[in-house]
């Protein structure tokens, strides 16, 4: 069993968003949830399982769920290390707010630097959105921030990367996997080493830094960049799986605990909660932790937005 693990809440399965790799148009969503207060009293209860030694707020789209900063101000309570995954779209209003709660680091999603191409993919406009909170984040000292971008074979790659190392934050590109609307697009799929390839061809060296690498994901420096303040790291999660090292729970915005990503099931929390039977949560929820392993295999049939990510 862990000793101590880094929980992801998902605080919302809604989006304002509908990328093609992750929700349909006509998206449809739980019709009920979690409350806010149920949410957090079950973080405690896992912690009472496990300690909690980083906490990562996901939806969906977070900055959408109106009880955010309840949410990050209790995280706190719980660990140091509060973090955030967001599309960014409706980020820089709430950057201040959410610094003063206590949110430390920002992980935002970006898998284009075109306009064309950002409406392309998440069916929205936007980008100038989440450009100008990638920039505010830097300017209001949150650390690190992070772009996400799922690795696509049609993405302009190497202009993400330039878009980084100008910035100053870190890129990571994260493999597609075949989970819910990207179970159809292994067309797009394409490998950490293919896209370093096409970065090198770009005229993009990168280097190697394993001083730097984190649990998931291997880290190069930009050649002529401080890696400390702008580096490109490949999360392998389909060419190369790290989960023999993975310490990750899900808790989503369904009371429901998943102890791995392609977990279908998941083990509900939220029932015995709601009937006052707090020794029946931390019970199903340490079955279910001493219970992780890595999948069978490597797919999950719902979208993404449902568990969180």
């Amino acid at each position: 069993m862990l000793n101590s693990a880094y929980l992801r809440l998902s605080v919302t399965d809604r989006c304002n968003l509908r990328c093609v790799y992750c929700l349909p148009e006509a998206a449809s969503f739980a019709a009920t949830t979690a409350q806010p207060a149920e949410l957090m009293r079950l973080c405690e209860l896992l912690n009472d399982v496990v300690r909690v030694r980083k906490l990562r707020i996901t939806g969906g789209e977070p900055t959408i769920a109106p009880a955010l900063l309840d949410h990050v101000r209790h995280a706190r309570t719980l660990c140091d290390e509060v973090c955030m995954t967001t599309n960014g779209v409706a980020l820089e209003p709430l950057l201040p707010a959410l610094r003063d709660a206590g949110l430390v680091r920002l992980n935002i999603s970006l898998d284009t630097v075109t306009a064309a191409d950002f409406q392309r993919l998440s069916r929205r406009e936007g980008l100038a959105q989440v450009v100008a909170a990638i920039r505010a984040s830097v300017r209001l000292g949150f650390q690190p921030v992070k772009i996400n971008a799922v690795a696509l074979r049609g993405s302009d790659a190497a202009g993400l990367v330039r878009f980084a190392a100008w910035e100053g934050v870190h890129l990571r590109f994260i493999e597609l996997m075949p989970i819910g609307e990207a179970r159809a697009m292994a067309h797009e799929r394409i490998t950490a080493a293919e896209l370093r390839a096409r970065l090198d061809e770009a005229g993009i060296r990168l280097e190697e830094r394993q001083d730097r690498d984190e649990p998931t994901s291997r880290v190069w420096a930009i050649e002529g960049h401080d890696p400390a303040q702008t580096s490109v790291g490949f999360i392998t999660t389909m060419s190369a799986p790290f989960c023999a090292t993975c310490d990750r729970l899900r808790l989503s915005s369904q009371g429901r605990l998943f102890t791995c990503l392609m977990d279908n099931q998941g083990t509900d929390l939220l029932t015995p909660l709601r009937a006052g039977d707090l020794d029946g949560v931390r019970t199903r929820a340490r079955t279910a932790i001493a219970g992780k392993r890595p999948p069978a295999v490597m797919l999950r049939h719902e979208v993404m937005a449902s568990i969180g990510g």
